[in-house]
């Protein structure tokens, strides 16, 4: 996989992208995930935008794929050089079929701040079920976005799950500095 189609700076200029996680510190989150799900052989992963975690990862996954309503559509058949079903699916996540057997994947929810669709809420049955029955689950968000402080303590306190770690990140390069969003917080939970 080319890496650099999500690095192009056409996306940037034309406002495609969230400027303010445009910045060189930003990536640490992706790369921070890819690390935390090396040993799933499928990842899954909602949010992502125009910067999903595939090129991040430098294991050798049966697959990826990676749902957001703004990342660019793409299919690839392998990964790093290895057999991979890459799918990159602009949609919300409550629009996609999840077919991954319990404990078979990893999800990652990078930049977390899911929205209703419809009369279905984010935080419902399809996606505590994905939580539930993942091998890992990570999950970066900025504290001070109230639609995300409000969902995610719902995620970390299932009784299914317990922290692995938590990490407190800030986020200090010129295009995010001074901002509410230059602090995220970072989770690893695992099955309890």
């Amino acid at each position: 996989m080319d890496l650099n189609i999500y690095e192009d700076s056409s996306l940037l200029a034309d406002g495609k992208d969230l400027p303010h996680l445009s910045g060189p510190a930003a990536s640490i989150r992706q790369v921070l995930a890819a690390h935390f799900v090396r040993d799933c052989p499928h990842i899954v992963e909602i949010g992502g935008h125009i910067r999903p975690v595939t090129g991040y990862l430098t294991h050798k996954p049966l697959s990826v794929l990676s749902v957001d309503p703004k990342t660019p559509a793409y299919e690839a058949a392998e990964l790093n050089g290895h057999p991979c079903r890459v799918r990159h699916v602009p949609k919300k996540f409550q629009e996609v079929d999840y077919d991954y057997a319990p404990a078979s994947y990893g999800l990652v929810l990078i930049g977390y701040s899911l929205k209703p669709f419809g009369s279905r809420e984010p935080l419902g049955q399809l996606l505590f079920s994905l939580i539930d029955n993942a091998r890992v689950v990570v999950i970066e968000y900025p504290p001070e976005l109230d639609r995300a402080s409000s969902q995610v303590p719902a995620i970390v306190s299932r009784p299914t799950l317990k922290v692995h770690c938590s990490i407190g990140l800030t986020l200090d390069d010129e295009a995010i500095a001074g901002s509410p969003f230059a602090k995220r917080r970072f989770y690893v939970l695992h099955p309890n």
